[in-house]
């Protein structure tokens, strides 16, 4: 078996016969097998004004896994990773998946999240990409997979991108993590507030800061694959949903919020208390609050340089152009 089969193998194995996408793909296939195509639908209506809660969300995200599995492996083609077209099996599941008249509506309307599309179109088109995978590419497409895992595994980046797309937990939401990051003393009381007494939108305040230093990790990682452009595009577009969330919902806020984080982080007795989180309750010996606290304002700043590069919508431009639209 040649490496890009196996692979293909893993990927299958790891992101989609387990998990979150396994359950999806099964619940999905019941409705599409049976005929629900109604019950389908409502399942993934727009969420206003009809609310979604309990057992449907959860249905809902299991699909999302499944649908987030299908792009991995168009992110995987590009980086010369897997075979570059779509086997039989995968083609075939991908079409009646997406194209399925009552899931369309979920990404093309609802939830616009442009990768889906291209996957299915690539799908579709029977396309085929050719790039022998090198050192570059595939070190890359393995860091992009790990800094994936930190985002699954992280409850408060869960909670955070969670609460960009759409979903109250509680009385808190996305408007109420907007509030905290535009006052200085309410991120300080977030900071100082033990993990366990944390309301929801304090720990999405937590979940915000740890994604943006995903965003900084991402930056790293597309300016080590500059010469592959669709690459780049793909490892953008795959996190596309929730960066077009950002720049929607909070980039007006972004100059107070890291202004504010700024100050926070450059108060040692603030600084102190997240270094003891991080090192469970236990800080280093040589420990230099206001050493670090210094070092980590000048960081926030370095920080939001890289969220604005990040979030350039000019990353997509490679994959609308390869697929002309």
């Amino acid at each position: 078996m040649k490496h890009k089969e196996r692979n293909l193998m893993s990927l299958k194995a790891e992101f989609h016969d387990k998990g979150k996408a396994a359950r999806g793909f099964k619940n999905i296939m019941n409705f599409i097998d049976r005929n629900k195509e109604t019950e389908l639908k409502k399942l993934l209506r727009f969420h206003i004004p009809d609310g979604v809660y309990g057992q449907e969300l959860i249905e809902r995200f299991e699909i999302d896994a499944l649908l987030e599995y299908y792009n991995l492996l168009l992110v995987a083609i590009f980086a010369g990773y897997v075979p570059g077209k779509f086997d039989e099996i995968s083609s075939k599941e991908i079409l009646a998946v997406i194209r399925h008249p009552s899931v369309m509506p979920y990404y093309n309307e609802y939830y616009k999240y442009k990768m889906i599309s291209y996957t299915a179109e690539f799908a579709e088109e029977n396309r085929y990409f050719e790039l022998e995978g090198n050192s570059v590419t595939i070190s890359a497409f393995n860091e992009f997979i790990s800094l994936n895992r930190f985002l699954k595994r992280d409850k408060d980046v869960e909670l955070f991108l969670g609460m960009l797309d759409y979903v109250w937990y509680g009385d808190n939401k996305i408007s109420d993590v907007i509030n905290i990051l535009s006052s200085e003393e309410k991120i300080n009381t977030a900071f100082i507030t033990e993990a366990e007494k944390r309301s929801k939108a304090q720990c999405g305040v937590w979940g915000f800061i740890k994604y943006t230093i995903f965003l900084s990790q991402l930056k790293d990682l597309l300016n080590s694959i500059d010469g592959y452009p669709l690459l780049q595009s793909s490892f953008w577009m795959f996190h596309g949903y929730f960066f077009e969330r950002m720049n929607s919902e909070m980039k007006s806020i972004f100059h107070k919020a890291f202004e504010n984080l700024e100050e926070s982080f450059s108060n040692p007795l603030i600084f102190k208390n997240l270094i003891e989180e991080v090192y469970g309750g236990k800080a280093p010996e040589d420990f230099n609050e206001v050493q670090l606290s210094k070092f980590a304002a000048n960081a926030i700043r370095q920080s939001r340089e890289d969220v604005d590069y990040v979030l350039d919508r000019k990353w997509s431009d490679p994959l609308r152009d390869y697929f002309g639209h």
